[in-house]
């Protein structure tokens, strides 16, 4: 008889058998193995969309300034219209030879910080000096998120390089800001076999930085114009071919009266820029055979920084056959390989439209304030048109 009459017998628990458990493990692993790129495309497809809200902002951004100045803000960098002796912007749109290079003492971006809910940057900037002046350079530190896609994932804040007075203030945000937006300064892709030529194909865009006129120069339409492309993924501090100096390769603008003027030497409002800025420049000129007149470069990937624009003109690989691809080209390996490194102008996210959204693609902001996305297979002749404000076309593009 058992002590322990009444109570039921116990009986070992049988456990799972290593078959049992490497069955569910594979199944957990299959399921993970097919939701994480739907948990992935969603993401990317929130970043996406954030994307094309900035690009929105930023367009409609400039259709509000030149709706209150009847101008839309400049590019921030151009040709030498003026010849060589003139002292106030001309009415006719650019032919001939190439000049020197011209860039504002003003970006794009800076231009439009009021009208894109940035209203206090945009009161205490100090619109007749340079960003790296005494009052700026606090101000070129801002981080501001409509100026930055969230699916770059190659570009780092670091990237725009340490501001000085961010530091001496301990501010919590250290880097000059960044912008992955590219204000269109012109396009030099000819129309008749799609090669680039820099003399005879050369045509401003909408916002000519020499003769910002509204919409009447754009005669075909503001719908039909691009006006700043989608340019993320500069991988590293590129520096500008342009002088940030008096007397170097370069010629200075600032408004006077409604116009744009020469800088003279010996300007106050025009301080010399600090010798130790974008200090990874020389890379960048070494591999397109560029050279300095003196003093440091430009800064592209700055907002702040009216070298942040650029033409479209497709790779240089590309310049004596054809263009072949315009939106994203050379995009892989990363980094471009040999064929075209993106170490060289043109190559890739230096100075073109480029992005890391899947779809293969950039978005695009347009003169109307618009935003349309383009993608990487459209035809080259379409984006010269799309580019060009007045050149009779009827770009097709959707």
């Amino acid at each position: 008889m058992s002590l322990f009459h009444g109570f039921p017998e116990t009986r070992a628990r049988r456990g799972f058998t290593l078959v049992e458990l490497l069955v569910v493990i594979a199944i957990i692993g299959t399921l993970v193995g097919l939701l994480l790129p739907a948990v992935q495309s969603a993401r990317e497809a929130a970043r996406k969309s954030a994307c094309s809200n900035n690009v929105k902002q930023i367009a409609l951004g400039a259709a509000n300034y030149e709706s209150a100045r009847r101008k839309y803000p400049t590019s921030g960098e151009g040709k030498d219209n003026f010849g060589g002796n003139g002292t106030s912007a001309g009415t006719a749109r650019y032919t001939g030879t190439v000049g020197s290079e011209m860039l504002n003492v003003n970006s794009f971006f800076a231009q439009i910080l009021g009208f894109i809910e940035e209203a206090n940057v945009a009161a205490k900037w100090n619109y007749n000096q340079p960003y790296w002046s005494t009052t700026n350079n606090p101000l070129a530190a801002t981080k501001v998120n409509a100026f930055i896609c969230p699916s770059n994932a190659i570009t780092q804040d670091s990237f725009g390089g340490t501001n000085s007075a961010a530091v001496a203030a301990n501010a919590s945000f250290i880097y000059y800001g960044r912008t992955d937006y590219m204000p269109a300064a012109y396009t030099d892709i000819s129309p008749a076999d799609g090669t680039r030529s820099k003399n005879n194909a050369y045509k401003v865009g909408a916002l000519s930085v020499d003769q910002s006129t509204g919409t009447q120069s754009v005669t075909d339409g503001t719908s039909k114009t691009a006006i700043f492309w989608e340019d993320a993924g500069r991988n590293m501090q590129h520096g500008g071919k342009r002088d940030a100096s008096i007397g170097g390769n370069c010629t200075w603008l600032k408004g006077s009266a409604n116009k744009a003027v020469k800088i003279a030497s010996g300007d106050t409002d025009f301080p010399a820029p600090s010798a130790g800025d974008c200090d990874l420049k020389d890379g960048g000129v070494a591999a397109t055979g560029g050279s300095y007149g003196g003093g440091p470069a430009t800064c592209p990937n700055r907002w702040a920084d009216p070298d942040c624009s650029s033409g479209i003109s497709g790779a240089p690989i590309d310049e004596g056959s054809g263009s072949k691809q315009i939106i994203n080209n050379n995009a892989s390996p990363v980094g471009g390989g040999t064929t075209c490194s993106w170490m060289a102008n043109n190559c890739g996210p230096n100075d073109e439209p480029f992005s890391q959204h899947s779809g293969g693609g950039v978005y695009v902001g347009f003169a109307d304030g618009s935003v349309k996305w383009l993608s990487q297979t459209l035809d080259v002749q379409t984006i010269r048109q799309i580019a060009d404000p007045s050149d009779g076309g009827n770009p097709v593009y959707e």
